[in-house]
């Protein structure tokens, strides 16, 4: 009966064992994926989405309407990977409404009151003290076909940081689209997915850790 019970309990950890090397396959091979789908993107890190074109079709000027930095609230609740907790970010719209654009992380862009689009990287700011065009080194654009609920949060967020009044909020809520602008430059790393592979550490750790309760057994059960 004793020998039957350690045969059992070999099984278990061995099942135990088994599941993990499975988990831990299964993340390698999910890290690769990511891997892969952003090796792709940087592939075309220069080109317009799309879904954004539309926004080059139409020569609309983008007001700023508040800059704020990046709350924990919307990090918590989003868990956008490309943007940390105290970064810059600002809210511009057209007059029309008809989206609002999201200019997320530190760029020249951040201080430019108007402007229009000539591409994802280039932009032309149209403030009344100096005009220039603004080259962004490495960008990414997201564009929905829909409203979207973080610019109605960054805004609230952004409005009681600078103690401005709720007509804006109003005006956001309007939007019938949302687009997200990120500038990375020299902010490149932080588009590092985390939590997709474990430590190699932890890897090399988690085996013994296993089989130490199977050798303390079989010491202490052995004749």
């Amino acid at each position: 009966m004793e020998l039957a019970g350690i045969h059992i309990q070999i099984q278990i950890h061995f099942l135990q064992l088994l599941l993990l090397l499975l988990l831990l396959i299964n993340s390698s091979s999910v890290q690769a994926l990511s891997e892969h789908h952003w090796d792709n993107l940087e592939g075309h890190h220069h080109r317009m989405p799309e879904r954004c074109t539309y926004l080059l079709q139409e020569e609309q000027v983008l007001e700023r309407k508040c800059g704020g930095t990046y709350p924990l609230m919307a990090f918590t609740k989003y868990r956008d990977t490309f943007v940390k907790t105290g970064e810059p970010f600002a809210l511009y719209m057209p007059k029309t409404l008809d989206h609002v654009m999201v200019v997320m992380k530190d760029s020249a862009l951040q201080n430019c009151a108007r402007f229009q689009m000539g591409d994802m990287r280039t932009f032309f700011c149209l403030d009344d003290n100096a005009n220039e065009t603004i080259r962004l080194e490495d960008a990414h654009m997201f564009c929905f076909p829909f409203h979207i609920q973080l610019p109605d949060d960054l805004m609230q967020e952004c409005l009681s940081e600078n103690n401005m009044k709720q007509r804006f909020l109003d005006d956001v809520l309007r939007t019938r689209r949302g687009v997200i602008h990120y500038t990375f430059g020299d902010s490149r790393g932080h588009r590092h997915i985390p939590g997709c592979r474990p430590p190699l550490a932890l890897l090399l750790l988690l085996p013994p850790l296993i089989l130490l309760p199977i050798s303390r057994k079989l010491l202490c059960e052995l004749p």
